[in-house]
C-alpha cells in the first residue's frame, strides 16, 4: 500500500488553521521579554467550566482560572486554592482547607461559600464535563476556610478532576450575573484581553494580584489557533511563534531546525467497537467478532503510516499508569487465519456490513479508510464510509449512530479513562453497555485502597477489557512539543502540557 500520513483525530472538531498575522512579535531566535506566543490546535471555546476543552484548549482557561487542586509534572495531585486536603477512611468524605489570600479579578473573595456555589452549579449543569462530579452528593461550607465534599461512593478520579474543570473557580458574583462563558472572571495568573484579541488569536495580560505569579514568567500570553504543522514550524523558525505541538513531524527534524523538543504520550488510536450489545449490528455483540477484528488489524502496518512510528498497543490506558500491562500488547498478534476461525465460531463466516464515519477530512488522507477496508475485508467485513459534517461528527459518534468507528482518545489516570469511555454513562460508551464481570472488576478497583492494591485492581479491569475486546486499539500517540531558544517546556507525564509548564529557558 502507498505510504501516507495518518493525522491524529483531534478531540475538538473545529480546528482552525489561521494566518499568523496576529501572532506576537517575538524576535527571531528567542522569546521576547514579556510575551509567550503559543500555538494550539484548538480555537477559543467556552470559558464555562462545564464546557471546557480539557485537551488542547486547556491554556485558554488555565490562563484566567485557578483550581482547588493542581497537578505537578508527574501528575501527582498537589495543593491549589486548597492548601490541604484529605479523605476519611472510607474515601467518601473529602475535606479541603482553603487558602485565605485569594481574590477574584472582580474583587470578590474566595472562600468556602464561593467554592460551594461553583461545585453546586457544576454538578447540576449538563455539559461534556459534568460527569466528573457525579459522585458528589453533598457540599458543606463548614467554615469560611474549609469545604467538605460527601460522595456516594469512592471516586478515584475526584482529586485530579478537582485539578481540572470540576475544581475551576469562577467569581461567585459572575456566577450570579452570567456571561462568564464569554468574559471570564477568575483568580488565575492572567486576565482576558477581549479588546486586544481577534479571531484566531486570543490575548491575555498578567494578573498582578495573582499571589503565585512567579510560576508564570511571561507578562503577556497569546494563544494562536493553528493546526497545520508546517505553519507552526514556519512560525517557530521565523520567530513569530514561541512554542507549538506537532503530530506529523518527528523530534529529530525539529531539533535539526534548532528547536528544543519534548515528547508526551497523550492518546491511543484505534477502533471503538461501541455496539457491544449488538443493538444495531448484532455481529458486534459477539466477543469472538470483536476479538477477530483485533486479530486482523495489522498494528505494525499502521505504525508505519502514523507520524513518528508510534508504539503499537492493544490497551486504552497510558504507559506508566497503574492499569497498564505491557504483556497485554501481545494479546492479539496479526493472524488472519485465526481471525477467520473466530468469525466462523461466532456465526459470521462470511462477515457482515457496517457503516462507519468517514474521517478523511481529519486524517488528511484516505489512507486510513483504505487500510481498514483491506484489513477488515480480509474477514468479510464490508465498510460503507458515511460523510458527516465536521460540526456533527463527535455528536454522531457519541449518540449511538455508528456501531463502530475510528477515534483518538486521550489518556489520563485509569479512573478518568474509565469515566471517558467505559462506564455506562461514559461519553464514548454510546450504547451504555455494561457487562456483569467487568462491572464487578470496576467496582473492586473503585473501592480498593489507593496504591498497589488499586493498581492491581485496575490491571484486572484492563485485562477484562482486552479479553472481551471492547476496543481495538492500534497505536499510541505522542505529541511532540517544540520551542524556540529562551523557552523551556517542562516534560509532563501524559496529556497536553499545563500552561505552567512553559517556562523561560534556564529558569
Amino acid at each position: 500500500m502507498r505510504k501516507s500520513r495518518i493525522f491524529t483525530v483531534a478531540t475538538a472538531v473545529a480546528m482552525a488553521i489561521t494566518a499568523l498575522a496576529g501572532c506576537g512579535q517575538s524576535t527571531q531566535g528567542g522569546v521576547s521579554d514579556d510575551t509567550l506566543t503559543l500555538a494550539t490546535a484548538s480555537p477559543l471555546g467556552s470559558f464555562d467550566p462545564v464546557k471546557f476543552d480539557v485537551g488542547p484548549g486547556k491554556p485558554y482557561w488555565q490562563a484566567v482560572y485557578d483550581t482547588l487542586l493542581r497537578q505537578d509534572a508527574n501528575r501527582n495531585v498537589i495543593p491549589g486554592m486548597a492548601s490541604a486536603f484529605g479523605y476519611d477512611s472510607a474515601h467518601t468524605t473529602l475535606t479541603l482547607d482553603l487558602r485565605k489570600d485569594l481574590r477574584f479579578s472582580d474583587g470578590a473573595a474566595f472562600d468556602a461559600n464561593a467554592a460551594k456555589a461553583n461545585l453546586a452549579r457544576f454538578t447540576s449543569t449538563p455539559g461534556p464535563n459534568s460527569a466528573t462530579g457525579e459522585a458528589i452528593t453533598g457540599i458543606d461550607a463548614v467554615r469560611p476556610d474549609q469545604l467538605v465534599l460527601h460522595l456516594s461512593a469512592p471516586d478515584p478520579a475526584l482529586l485530579p478532576n478537582l485539578a481540572s474543570a470540576l475544581g475551576t473557580m469562577v467569581s461567585p458574583d459572575a456566577l450570579s450575573k452570567g456571561g462568564f462563558d464569554q468574559v471570564p472572571v477568575g483568580s488565575g495568573p492572567y486576565l482576558y484581553d477581549s479588546a486586544g484579541s481577534q479571531p484566531g488569536t486570543t490575548v491575555f495580560r498578567r494578573n498582578s494580584a495573582y499571589p503565585d505569579g512567579s510560576q508564570y514568567p511571561f507578562d503577556r500570553l497569546e494563544l494562536v489557533a493553528i493546526s497545520d504543522p508546517n505553519t507552526i514550524r514556519n512560525g517557530l523558525t521565523t520567530g513569530r511563534l514561541d512554542a507549538g505541538s506537532f503530530v506529523a513531524t518527528d523530534a529529530s527534524k525539529l531539533q535539526a531546525a534548532g528547536l528544543s523538543t519534548v515528547q508526551v504520550a497523550n492518546a491511543w488510536n484505534g477502533l471503538i467497537l461501541a455496539d457491544r450489545a449488538g443493538t444495531i449490528q448484532p455481529a458486534l455483540g459477539k466477543p469472538e467478532v470483536r476479538q477477530a477484528i483485533n486479530m486482523v488489524v495489522d498494528r505494525d502496518l499502521f505504525r508505519t503510516l502514523a507520524p513518528g512510528n508510534p508504539p503499537a498497543t492493544t490497551q486504552i490506558f497510558a504507559p506508566g499508569s497503574g492499569a497498564y500491562d505491557e504483556q497485554l500488547n501481545a494479546a492479539y498478534p496479526h493472524d488472519v487465519t485465526k481471525a477467520k476461525e473466530l468469525m466462523a465460531r461466532a456465526g459470521y463466516p462470511g462477515g457482515f456490513a457496517v457503516t462507519m464515519p468517514d474521517m478523511t477530512s481529519f486524517t488528511g488522507s484516505p489512507a486510513l479508510n483504505t487500510a481498514l477496508d483491506m484489513q477488515l475485508g480480509a474477514i468479510g467485513i464490508t465498510v460503507t464510509w458515511e460523510k458527516v459534517p465536521p460540526t456533527q461528527l463527535l455528536t454522531s459518534m457519541t449518540s449511538g449512530r455508528f456501531p463502530m468507528f475510528f477515534m483518538s482518545l486521550g489518556m489520563k489516570s485509569p479512573w478518568e479513562d474509565l469515566q471517558l469511555s467505559v462506564l455506562p454513562a461514559a461519553a464514548w460508551n454510546p450504547f451504555h453497555v455494561s457487562e456483569p464481570e467487568l462491572a464487578a472488576l470496576i467496582s473492586a478497583a473503585q473501592h480498593a485502597e489507593p496504591g498497589t492494591a488499586q493498581d492491581a485492581a485496575f490491571r484486572a479491569v484492563n485485562r477484562q477489557l482486552v479479553q472481551s475486546a471492547w476496543f481495538a486499539p492500534i497505536f499510541g500517540a505522542e505529541t511532540v512539543w517544540a520551542s524556540v531558544a529562551g523557552v523551556k517546556i517542562e516534560r509532563q507525564e501524559r496529556g497536553y502540557p499545563d500552561l505552567v509548564r512553559f517556562q523561560r529557558a534556564g529558569s
